[in-house]
């Protein structure tokens, strides 16, 4: 269930993103005059990234591999830091450093939950993993 749960997550940011890169090619195409932060190419390919990123996330997780859970995490945290580090560099308006905290609010919820969810999907992994090898390593007493 908190499997499910998680790849359905991986899959709306992965989502997200990819609208978000397509929505910034279509602006600029559309809008070469509009002023913005931060340039175009930069935003759409790093939302291609971080749409790829969660992408893999989901499929792996999707498919219980080993590894998924702990990408999952490192995507996550790297994603929010990405998000932070482009808020830093690129705001203009007096407002955003008014709305930080609300946004440190749902960054810290994101990893909370994500990185937690995670977490949890590792450790069930991980006790199943444990629980193969010992089946598969007991022997039956000879008769």
């Amino acid at each position: 269930m908190v499997r499910h749960a998680l790849v359905i997550a991986c899959l709306l940011f992965a989502f997200a993103n990819v609208a978000r890169a397509i929505l910034v090619v279509q602006q600029a195409a559309r809008l070469p005059d509009l002023p913005v932060a931060a340039p175009a190419p930069y935003i759409a390919l790093m939302s291609a990234i971080g749409g790829i990123a969660f992408g893999v996330c989901a499929f792996g997780l999707a498919c219980s591999r080993r590894w998924a859970p702990r990408v999952t995490i490192v995507t996550i945290v790297s994603y929010q830091a990405y998000l932070w580090l482009n808020h830093i560099a690129f705001a203009r308006s007096s407002e955003a450093t008014e709305r930080a905290g609300f946004g440190i609010l749902l960054s810290a919820l994101s990893i909370a939950c994500v990185g937690g969810a995670a977490l949890w999907v590792d450790r069930k992994l991980t006790a199943r993993q444990v629980e193969v090898r010992r089946s598969a390593s007991y022997l039956p007493p000879d008769e």
